[in-house]
């Protein structure tokens, strides 16, 4: 199962939005010009607050990058996850139906993706510097392993299929490096084809790995 996305509750209503207002500035600071070029008084700005409001909700702009990037994943996990039902892609279901399932799902990857290439960027970034982002980044990425090999596994033969964790390992990074490579999410690129070309590819891939 997915994490649930984890908020945090105020008991007043202007809390809550002053809170959200400030997570909304701080997602297009970061996506604009990145972590470390990245000020809270530009974030508190953008929020329209005064920098004094920031340091009331964020000890620094690191937790609030942090707290981003948190919920961030949380959605993506709702969102892809919501899709991820066994019963859309069991053998009784038929062929086209099956694979208007697996359309579906990397629609919502490639979506995500090309709706906030920007953080995504920074937050593969800071992955590789940042200790608790790294630990963010393996445990999405270990859920969302752990779930393919579950549907994999209840899905296909072994005969077909024998090792349902490597296979989901391969598709993962297999979709992410192609939905990131396809949309240019680190940044500018040698033009290829275009993404929905691409996602259409990728799909016809898995859909004849696992079920052709």
């Amino acid at each position: 199962m997915p994490p649930s996305r984890q908020t945090r509750e105020f008991s007043q209503q202007r809390a809550h939005d002053t809170h959200a207002a400030l997570m909304s500035a701080a997602r297009a600071v970061f996506a604009e010009v990145g972590f470390d070029a990245a000020q809270t008084p530009d974030i508190a700005r953008r929020a329209g607050v005064s920098v004094g409001t920031f340091y009331r909700y964020f000890h620094d702009k690191r937790q609030a990058f942090v707290e981003l990037i948190s919920e961030h994943l949380a959605a993506a996990h709702e969102d892809i996850f919501a899709r991820l039902q066994p019963e859309r892609f069991a053998a009784s279901v038929p062929v086209g139906d099956r694979r208007a399932a697996v359309d579906a799902v990397l629609e919502v990857i490639f979506g995500f993706l090309a709706r906030f290439p920007g953080i995504e960027r920074v937050y593969l970034e800071m992955s590789l510097r940042d200790p608790e982002v790294a630990r963010l980044r393996m445990e999405f990425e270990e859920k969302g392993r752990l779930a393919l090999a579950q549907l994999i596994e209840a899905l296909v033969p072994r005969s077909r299929v024998p090792d349902a964790r490597a296979a989901a390992q391969v598709i993962q990074v297999a979709v992410l490096e192609v939905a990131i490579g396809a949309l240019g999410v680190r940044g500018p690129h040698h033009p290829g084809a275009a993404p929905e070309v691409v996602r259409e590819a990728l799909a016809q891939m898995i859909d004849r790995y696992l079920f052709s």
